[in-house]
């Protein structure tokens, strides 16, 4: 997208006669706008198809291809076809994911303000969720994990900044992948000074061991499959609330001193030792806070209405999916920089609303002002709520065991003993 100013405006902005797609090209990064399936209007296209509520991919793609060609002079027309579309997005699609995700970064970080550090620490939340994927041959590699009769499935583990909440990375794997190898695949992605805040799913020496080599803060919830020990003398400023990560399958190395925080009925382990850097308080606001992902993937499967992606092969399955967590970081960054500009902060954004206003834009691509209030009103309700929002008679409401809490033993002579030969022999290499 050229940067020409022309009356006080970029020119690939003014190019646009669409509303929405104007306020779509102020979050977007300065892609071509050439003709046919230049990479803002790829990039354009997969984001309306990912709000569109067409339950086809070629009635979503229909819809997008009316408000681009409600936009574009027609010197600048793209083309017409799905086949040809999802050919130019699959072949482009590493280098435009790539530039969108740096850019929503940038954008998600100016939009955070003073809530993007919460104390010291940038802090992230981590969780997965499955999505279902069409019952073809095509999508078998995909894997199973569910019940008898399931269709294929990916998992999806999304990173979302606690503060802005708006996303901040994903990682989409097969449906048997594990959520901690694929938290693996994106530490590179996290911020410096990154707290990541996650539940019971991501606890593990080896995980953890892995975080702490890297010079990263976690926060994380332990259950009853987790033993801590206590007194092993392993740190010189043992308390009370000082415990050592160290299964017996790896008391070769040296154990893991953490600090176990309580919080209500949960029990937390940090690796930031000192209260003073991570109070009590803060724990459990953050905490808390992390329950905001599940609220993310709702807005995804529900919405959005995503939980199953509509795609005839594997590969487009995963790129369909990577354009819905796009489309949903996309509209929460409109939503985000709307309410900033009204003085409201960007935690009090209602997705639902938001994709309201941008859906009811495409019948109306010239009103601009219109679109603008709307998304400007976009927040979420400030009632309390007296009684539980849950069915009482849900047929298929799941029942999870309650996270019980770990099992926490003092370190025996022997262990001791253990624990300062193990320190030795790492000081003497």
């Amino acid at each position: 997208m050229y940067r020409a100013s022309v009356g006080g405006r970029d020119a690939a902005h003014s190019l646009y006669r669409h509303a929405l797609i104007r306020i779509m090209t102020e979050v977007l990064p300065p892609f071509s706008a050439k003709r046919g399936w230049s990479m803002m209007a790829l990039a354009i296209a997969a984001v309306l198809m990912s709000w569109s509520p067409a339950p086809t991919i070629t009635q979503r793609f229909s819809d997008a291809l009316a408000a681009l060609d409600g936009a574009l002079p027609r010197r600048r027309r793209t083309g017409r076809t799905y086949q040809g579309f999802i050919k130019a997005l699959m072949l482009h699609s590493g280098l435009l994911i790539g530039q969108m995700v740096i850019h929503l970064r940038t954008k998600s970080r100016a939009c955070a303000g003073k809530h993007w550090k919460t104390g010291e620490f940038v802090p992230i939340g981590v969780d997965s969720s499955k999505f279902d994927a069409p019952r073809t041959q095509s999508n078998e590699p995909l894997g199973m994990a569910g019940k008898d009769k399931c269709c294929p499935q990916m998992v999806l583990l999304l990173l979302f900044h606690l503060g802005s909440r708006l996303p901040w990375g994903w990682k989409i794997g097969d449906a048997n992948a594990a959520e901690r190898t694929l938290l693996r695949d994106v530490l590179d992605q996290l911020p410096p000074d990154v707290l990541l805040v996650a539940d019971a799913g991501f606890t593990g020496y080896d995980l953890l061991y892995e975080l702490q080599s890297r010079g990263l803060h976690f926060l994380i919830r332990v259950g009853n499959n987790v033993r801590l020990l206590k007194e092993l003398g392993e740190y010189s400023r043992e308390g009370k609330h000082t415990v050592y990560l160290w299964p017996l399958n790896r008391r070769s190395r040296r154990p893991l001193t953490l600090r176990l925080i309580q919080v209500g009925e949960a029990y937390l382990v940090t690796n930031v030792l000192a209260s003073t850097r991570l109070s009590k308080k803060a724990a459990g606001d953050l905490y808390r806070r992390r329950w905001k992902i599940e609220i993310a993937f709702r807005s995804l499967k529900q919405t959005l209405q995503r939980h199953a992606v509509r795609s005839g092969t594997a590969q487009r399955c995963k790129l369909e999916l990577a354009w819905a967590v796009i489309g949903l970081w996309t509209l929460s960054l409109i939503g985000a920089v709307a309410l900033a500009r009204a003085h409201i902060e960007p935690q009090w954004l209602s997705v639902a609303a938001a994709l309201s206003a941008v859906r009811d834009a495409t019948r109306r691509p010239d009103n601009l002002n219109a679109l603008r209030s709307a998304l400007r009103t976009a927040r979420l309700d400030e009632y309390r709520r007296r009684q539980p929002k849950a069915s009482r008679n849900w047929p298929r409401k799941k029942n999870p065991p309650q996270i019980k809490a770990p099992v926490i033993a003092t370190a025996t002579a022997p262990e001791v003993d253990q624990a300062q030969r193990v320190r030795a022999k790492d000081l003497a290499t």
